[in-house]
């Protein structure tokens, strides 16, 4: 068996069929970095574990950032191991909407289950650093719910540099817990090798074409006959190689994300949020269509957000100890496309944003200003160019039915899904309800391409819990059982 990707998809497939006894090959296009050869600095992260560089964009008006890992483990190796699960009235309205067989919030419960015991997700500490406090303090100023994030960790003493990838090995990332697990099981796998195609004959993958880096530092053809193959590289690679290979039917038109605000806060108090943990609360007042949270603050990073303005705002960067950085997010309408490029290894990203999203970003800007003033903020300046910022909550509330500049606001995301949505439906849907592809009897999808919709949290739960469903289904379908299954159905009798 073939599995393409190694993030929380793949990992949680490659875990769930190596234990139930299957032979499986695992590739993946990035290098294999544990935590003894963890990057030591910002730009060698974006270099070494960071697709493009951390360069990407999804283009449109305006063009929207977004971050994924390119390395094995995938973005669980780069993003903040926040453990959330999908809302259960969003579950139970995809499951009908788009006739998901088995699905909902009772269905999933039992892999959410397992994917918070394999990444340890556990509610933050008291002590969790300023930066947490001052979402902390910022929401019950205004008698807003907040929420403490769990995530996923174990003896983390690492700082929030751990978000760029994890020096310690606290995080729990699949390079930490499943793909360590899965290799001592048998699991084989091959990084720095790039899946480019799949050629089909009468309704099966047939072969797999890969580019591999050899020892030599080339890439070398390789070509694989998998019996079965799960694709799991991601709501842009996942469709783009489908796409590649001639499957376009439901591929990659309905990429959905999270786009996200985010705000600079100048306070008085030195909060040194380089050398505390990523903030572990957030702000849930307005869920799921609006979160307001914390971001990695580092001098390199800061200095970056800053120079969306440098004219105006550069007097902030001897300040930056007293410096935070924090966001709004909104569970977005909009919908985008991904479609392969001839001679390129990044497909084309397009999305646009629709009117009521830029209500709800405009809303969110507001409450996302409101909350820092609350927690004691002297200045506040969002990602927007030319915005003068405000410097008291009087200000943002004068200003709150403003629309936001389309041209000038810079958003980017971390959260990419829905590019190959599951169900029964007859139209709008690219897999069966357990990842199938349509006409494909060998090819099945386990990654955030799959979850139906902006999910309004963190992803990395809801994409485990369905990578774990799709390969029992598969196991259940070819007449193997798990160990876990088995076990359950000793004690139900």
């Amino acid at each position: 068996m073939l599995v393409i990707g190694s993030g929380a998809g793949g990992a949680s497939v490659a875990a769930t069929l190596v234990e139930a006894g299957r032979d499986v090959l695992m590739l993946d296009e990035g290098a294999h970095l544990d935590a003894a050869h963890a990057p030591a600095s910002v730009p060698e992260s974006f270099r070494r574990m960071w697709r493009g560089s951390g360069i990407l964009a999804a283009l449109g008006t305006p063009p929207v950032a977004y971050a994924e890992g390119r390395c094995v483990g995938g973005g669980t190796e780069i993003n903040s191991a926040i453990f959330q699960r999908a809302p259960d009235t969003l579950l139970d309205d995809w499951a009908k909407r788009y006739r998901i067989a088995e699905f909902g919030a009772a269905a999933l419960g039992p892999y959410y289950d397992r994917a918070a015991k394999v990444v340890n997700a556990t509610p933050p500490p008291p002590d969790a650093g300023l930066p947490t406090d001052i979402l902390r303090r910022g929401g019950a100023a205004l008698g807003w719910k907040v929420v403490e994030l769990d995530r996923g960790t174990r003896r983390c003493v690492g700082t929030n540099y751990c978000s760029l990838g994890c020096p310690t090995g606290g995080k729990q990332s699949m390079t930490a817990t499943q793909i360590p697990d899965a290799l001592s099981g048998g699991l084989r796998l091959i990084a720095d090798c790039r899946a480019a195609r799949l050629r089909l004959r009468g309704g099966r993958v047939v072969e797999v074409t890969a580019q591999a880096r050899g020892a030599d530092g080339r890439r070398h053809r390789v070509v694989l006959r998998p019996r079965e193959v799960f694709v799991c590289a991601g709501a842009i690679h996942s469709p783009a190689l489908l796409r590649r290979s001639g499957l376009t039917r439901c591929v990659g038109d309905t990429l959905r994300l999270h786009p996200t605000l985010k705000a600079t806060a100048l306070f008085d108090e030195v909060l040194d949020a380089h050398d505390a943990r990523l903030p572990l609360t957030a702000i849930s007042e307005f869920m799921p269509d609006r979160r307001i949270g914390g971001s990695v603050t580092q001098p390199g990073l800061l200095a970056m957000s800053l120079a969306e303005d440098w004219a105006e705002r550069s007097w902030l960067m001897p300040e930056w100890r007293r410096c935070g950085q924090y966001y709004t997010m909104i569970r977005a309408a909009g919908t985008g496309t991904v479609r392969p490029l001839p001679l390129s290894a990044e497909p084309l990203v397009r999305y646009a944003l629709t009117e009521s999203d830029w209500t709800q970003l405009a809303r969110g800007a507001t409450e996302l200003a409101r909350v820092m003033f609350a927690a004691g903020a002297r200045h506040v300046y969002p990602s927007i160019a030319g915005h003068p910022g405000w410097a008291s909550p009087e200000e943002v509330l004068a200003q709150a039915d403003a629309p936001l500049p389309r041209t000038r606001t810079s958003l980017m995301t971390i959260h990419l899904f829905s590019s190959l949505p599951p169900g029964e439906r007859s139209d709008g849907v690219a897999t069966d309800s357990f990842g199938r592809v349509s006409g494909v009897e060998n090819l099945r999808i386990a990654d955030a391409s799959q979850i139906p919709e902006a999910p309004g949290v963190n992803p990395q739960a809801t994409v485990m819990a369905m990578a774990y469903r799709n390969a029992e289904a598969f196991l259940a379908a070819s007449g193997t059982k798990t160990r876990r299954t088995a076990f359950r159905e000793r004690s139900a009798a």
